[in-house]
């Protein structure tokens, strides 16, 4: 019954596309724009969720591993000419390298100093993505990121390059899920809810908490890289600790694993683009607009 379930229910996502056309013909590319964005975005807590819940301690370096990634595939795909099957992986890469590079310093510092440490990486990296105009195109932006491209398969339209942000959800997903459930997992939880008696486990807390900071942030990489092939264009605002403050809105109002606040906001952004403050306007025009006609 649980298997059918979730088959039905995948079946149902991957068919989005065709149900927005049938109910909402007139907004079907909107509608496809948002949840292409709530799965990208949706990826990213999840693999912010993976720092901040197991590495015990807040990391705000996330904006700095997204930018990573994105700039690697933006400057790979336009100056060299890389394929997107290479140059995704070398964000992915580069993101998690650059993680066990800041993690070492880091995690030596207490809880709060840790915290402090983390941000100043993130304002620098935004810092040197601005002012480093002959590599980084700096406030002029890369442009001309080319659509992703593997073998003869070209993901160019709405409904493509949501299945692969649908598709990247799942995979990221699928990870979250084997590394906080098993042995791994429990390791995790140990490290996460009592280091000292962990360690006394013969388990090594820094070897974990650099595990979880090193994948979250490699995902991070790779889901920036994925973020700009969509939007075809990267800026430097992209990098801006705004971001760290929306994932955790996300992974502390929704919860570990909850999808109650990405629902929540993307059935604001469908049926009131203009905010809850427009709705409440629209509903009041409604209830004059009778006693007015009475009179």
């Amino acid at each position: 019954m649980r298997a059918t379930r979730w088959a039905l229910g995948s079946a149902a996502l991957v068919a989005v596309p065709w149900i927005a056309a049938a109910v909402v013909p007139g907004q079907q590319r909107y509608v496809l724009h948002v949840l292409i964005f709530t799965a990208l975005y949706g990826a990213l807590a999840l693999s912010y969720d993976l720092v901040v819940g197991h590495v015990g301690s807040l990391s705000l370096a996330h904006p700095a591993f997204f930018g990573l990634g994105a700039y690697t595939l933006a400057l790979l795909a336009t100056e060299a000419r890389w394929p997107f099957a290479l140059a995704l992986p070398a964000g992915i890469a580069l993101a998690a390298v650059v993680a066990l590079a800041v993690g070492v310093p880091m995690f030596r510092l207490t809880e709060h100093s840790f915290a402090m440490g983390t941000l100043g990486f993130a304002i620098v990296t935004q810092v040197v993505a601005t002012n480093w105009v002959d590599f980084t195109h700096g406030p002029l932006c890369v442009t001309g990121i080319p659509k992703p491209q593997v073998g003869a398969l070209r993901i160019a339209t709405l409904p493509a390059f949501y299945w692969m942000g649908l598709g990247a959800l799942a995979l990221v997903a699928l990870l979250y899920r084997g590394l906080t459930t098993f042995r791994l997992g429990r390791a995790f939880h140990a490290v996460r809810d009592n280091e000292t008696l962990a360690a006394a486990a013969s388990i090594d807390p820094l070897r974990y908490r650099m595990l979880a900071f090193v994948i979250g942030g490699g995902v991070a990489g790779g889901i920036g890289a994925l973020y700009v092939s969509y939007v075809g264009v990267l800026c430097p605002g992209e990098l801006t600790v705004s971001l760290s403050v929306n994932l955790l809105v996300m992974v502390f109002l929704g919860g570990v694993g909850s999808l109650i606040y990405g629902l929540l906001l993307l059935v604001i952004v469908i049926r009131a683009p203009d905010g809850l403050e427009g709705l409440m306007r629209r509903a009041s025009s409604r209830r004059r607009r009778p006693a007015s006609s009475g009179a």
